[in-house]
């Protein structure tokens, strides 16, 4: 968390790259020693500025939100890979993304989320 809480608030690009590769490597760390959890994942995809380098991220993060338990974060990552996608002009994997995260976010509290996806889904972009 402290990694990023400093990320969120860097102006400095060699800073910024410097603790981006400071959770990199932690994340990595953390996994080695079998704490592989889609937080870190995600989190670290969330701060990779360039959205294909973002996406196995994404993918690893939602590959090890499989437990039932985790449905919150997988939506979150679904909806940020239909983000990235989009942002990346393949609007066919954007859209299949944030469908997927819409219908599992039918069954989360987050209303915040679900508007974004709904909002995200009507959108023509």
């Amino acid at each position: 968390m402290a990694f990023a809480s400093r990320m969120a608030r860097e102006e400095q690009p060699d800073t910024y790259r410097a603790d981006y590769n400071a959770l990199k490597d932690y994340c990595e760390a953390q996994s080695l020693a079998g704490y592989d959890h889609p937080f870190l994942w995600e989190t670290l995809a969330d701060f990779t500025i360039d959205d294909s380098a973002a996406i196995p991220l994404y993918l690893r993060a939602l590959a090890g939100a499989s437990d039932a338990d985790m449905r919150d974060y997988r939506v979150s990552i679904r909806f940020a890979l239909a983000q990235r996608h989009r942002t990346l002009g393949d609007a066919e994997r954007a859209r299949e993304y944030a469908i997927a995260a819409d219908e599992e976010a039918r069954q989360i509290n987050d209303l915040e989320l679900r508007r974004r996806i709904s909002r995200f889904l009507l959108a023509r972009e």
